[in-house]
């Protein structure tokens, strides 16, 4: 099968390009930043095709649909930082939404047949959560965020455009999840960095923001294994979670890694760090996508967050 994956060189790209390979994909992914750019993206992710394009071009990435004519495509380009969105709202929805119409515009056109995973996201839910159950694919999308608002609406979009022009989209919602290369912006490979920092004696302490918020942790590993599983056995026109199906408070990240810790850690609560209208508790359910695909996450939060910090360890 030749798949398609924008977003390649993301955090989740290399993981899902891998898992493609492993089973054989003839696997091609789309590089933003001109030639330099594809030739480094190359070199790392070596037996995949790597093309220079960017979504906002649609007319490009359009051409660049006609010329594969791929049986699938793993949609995962776009913002991926929470924070970056309430920076530049424009460029969210710009991204999100936009990008996600390219995608959708180019395969109506030149490759109808094709299967198209849509990575959407656990923040479409925001305050459509309750504070003591998991959440399923039911609960109402109430965003708090504009990140979340724009995945929301190419979340909609994409199901739109599956019913109204017959295309075979699966929509994902993946949790919060984490492993090695994830960048120190997110909470978990922010802790672990700066304890590895701690352990290399170039910080005295690790600084956090509210540990009170309760998520739903993965390894970014399982949540590859997951866009695959959808790209083989999800159901056209399902949305489905990615995620553990339990809950860990920023607090309990923090006491994980300093278990794995090499050195005592101490903790600095920097009121600066806290974000303003942080969800209590975002807990999914991935009751559907195990009875559909199999598929459930398999690798323990104390692993990825071990490995995470190994990661962590050989960089600092």
């Amino acid at each position: 099968m030749r798949v398609l994956v924008t977003g390649i060189t993301g955090f989740a790209g290399p993981f899902v390009a891998a898992a493609l390979r492993a089973r054989g994909d003839d696997v091609h992914g789309l590089v933003r930043g001109g030639p330099a750019r594809v030739a480094e993206a190359g070199a790392g992710l070596l037996g995949i095709g790597v093309h220079d394009g960017d979504l906002e071009d649609a007319a490009g990435f359009a051409r660049l649909v006609a010329d594969l004519a791929p049986d699938a495509i793993v949609h995962l380009a776009g913002f991926s930082f929470v924070p970056d969105g309430e920076r530049d709202p424009h460029a969210a929805y710009r991204v999100n939404l936009g990008g996600t119409l390219a995608v959708l515009a180019a395969v109506r056109t030149h490759a109808p047949r094709a299967r198209l995973v849509v990575a959407s996201s656990s923040s479409v839910y925001g305050a459509g959560g309750t504070r003591s159950l998991a959440l399923d694919e039911e609960a109402p999308l109430r965003p708090l965020t504009v990140y979340g608002a724009s995945k929301a609406a190419a979340d909609v979009a994409a199901d739109q455009w599956a019913r109204a022009y017959d295309l075979d989209v699966v929509r994902a919602r993946p949790f919060n999840h984490t492993g090695p290369g994830q960048a120190p912006t997110f909470v978990a490979s922010a802790l672990a960095r700066q304890i590895a920092v701690v352990e290399a004696g170039k910080a005295a302490v690790v600084r956090i923001g509210n540990m009170d918020p309760v998520r739903d942790f993965s390894d970014v590993r399982d949540v590859a294994a997951g866009y695959v599983a959808l790209l083989e056995r999800g159901r056209a026109g399902e949305a489905y979670n990615l995620c553990s199906g339990e809950g860990a408070s920023v607090a309990d990240v923090l006491a994980i890694l300093r278990t794995h810790a090499r050195v005592p850690v101490r903790v600095h609560v920097d009121p600066a760090l806290r974000r303003d209208k942080d969800l209590e508790r975002l807990v999914g359910s991935h009751a559907r996508v195990t009875r559909d695909t199999g598929w459930r996450p398999r690798i323990p939060l104390t692993e990825t967050l071990g490995a995470l910090l190994d990661y962590w360890r050989a960089r600092v």
